[in-house]
């Protein structure tokens, strides 16, 4: 019996994604900033130049309560925005624009299938939009700030502390990619930053009343190293505690080559951001009718495609593979509704054997090819 035996993590996780929106949360710049030249896709008022107003983008108002269906959230009928000050070369103009009192998104829940087939669910305390920072490239002996994501429209989701595995928080931003993908909310590409994670982890004795102090692993960009951090930082807070040594409360970073957890800084407290609402915005107003107006174009989210698969009994891998494309999910129950479960059943094997995870996001001839037979099967 391993001395880790002993001890349970929490965790909880905020999850920031890039809203698929053509512009900015307040100004008319370009929000695709893949490959561009640095600070290109800006304006005066993400440079933050005296006397720029803000204007709020409505498509990302609108993607933002896509999302909230779901995560099995209400919308808030009034939300507001603040600001959050801070000292950072990548927000010229001195404070974040977010959501800290009165956030867009509502208490929900995320349902995560777990390898054995149980569902983890993960509650949600709410979600809040917020303008992105830039990117900051650290040189020896100066820095270099890029401005082009300053602005960039996020959606911040916020867990409750309920997983307590590093599989279950590898199941939970699996699922939760795949919702806000499914929704229309994001574009979902990881390697561009769409969706990033910031992992929240304390340890505790086994049947201890209180959690212990959390460390958060900032901007992790993969399913595996959510996972992997969670396993490494586990282990790093029992060693700490069984030395007889408390766990600092602080911000880590995660060096993939090494698979270790890095110390960035200190972690602040809410109090020390300086809170104050944003006069220059507006609240946000929205009826009923509105938010169901919106929703209603939600089109079919993973859980009710396994449920209407659930008649194939296929194997949970040929699932998975297609659930990872919106596109061969789309066509394998378009031919399960038009064909019968017989043809779905081959078509979903087809795709999950001649289909890697590499080719699913491609889209050459041979992908095409194999589409259009599917639909006319």
């Amino acid at each position: 019996m391993s001395v880790y035996d002993d001890y349970e993590m929490t965790i909880g996780i905020e999850c920031h994604v890039q809203l698929a929106t053509k512009t900015k949360l307040f100004s008319p710049a370009d929000n695709d900033a893949r490959d561009a030249e640095p600070n290109t896709k800006t304006h005066q008022i993400d440079f933050g130049l005296p006397g720029m107003l803000p204007v709020l983008n409505k498509h990302a108002v609108e993607l933002a309560v896509r999302a909230g269906k779901a995560l099995n959230s209400p919308i808030a009928h009034v939300s507001r925005f603040d600001r959050k000050h801070y000292f950072y070369p990548d927000l010229p103009k001195g404070y974040q624009t977010s959501q800290m009192y009165n956030p867009i998104i509502l208490a929900g829940y995320v349902d995560a299938p777990l390898e054995d087939g149980s569902l983890k669910r993960v509650r949600i305390d709410h979600a809040h939009m917020e303008e992105d920072a830039g990117k900051l490239t650290h040189h020896d002996g100066y820095s270099l700030v890029d401005l082009n994501r300053a602005g960039t429209p996020l959606i911040e989701i916020v867990s409750e502390p309920d997983m307590h595995s590093a599989e279950e928080a590898k199941a939970y931003v699996s699922e939760l990619h795949k919702l806000m993908v499914y929704a229309g909310v994001t574009y979902g590409n990881l390697y561009h930053g769409n969706m990033r994670f910031d992992v929240n982890i304390s340890v505790a004795k086994k049947g201890a009343t209180e959690l212990g102090k959390r460390a958060e692993i900032k901007n992790l960009n993969s399913f595996r190293s959510v996972e992997r951090a969670a396993e490494y930082e586990f282990k790093r807070q029992v060693d700490i505690l069984e030395r007889g040594e408390e766990v600092v409360q602080e911000t880590r970073g995660w060096n993939d080559d090494k698979q270790i957890t890095i110390s960035q800084r200190s972690k602040e407290d809410a109090q020390d951001y300086r809170y104050m609402p944003d006069p220059d915005i507006p609240p946000v107003v929205l009826t009923d009718e509105v938010i169901a107006g919106i929703q209603s174009k939600v089109p079919m989210l993973p859980g009710e495609y396994r449920e209407k698969w659930s008649a194939l009994n296929l194997d949970k891998s040929v699932i998975n593979s297609l659930l990872s494309n919106q596109d061969y999910a789309q066509i394998t129950l378009e031919v399960q509704e038009k064909s019968g479960e017989a043809s779905a059943k081959r078509v979903a094997h087809w795709f999950a054997s001649a289909l890697t995870a590499s080719d699913n996001d491609t889209n050459d001839d041979s992908t095409q090819t194999m589409l259009y037979a599917a639909r006319g099967s």
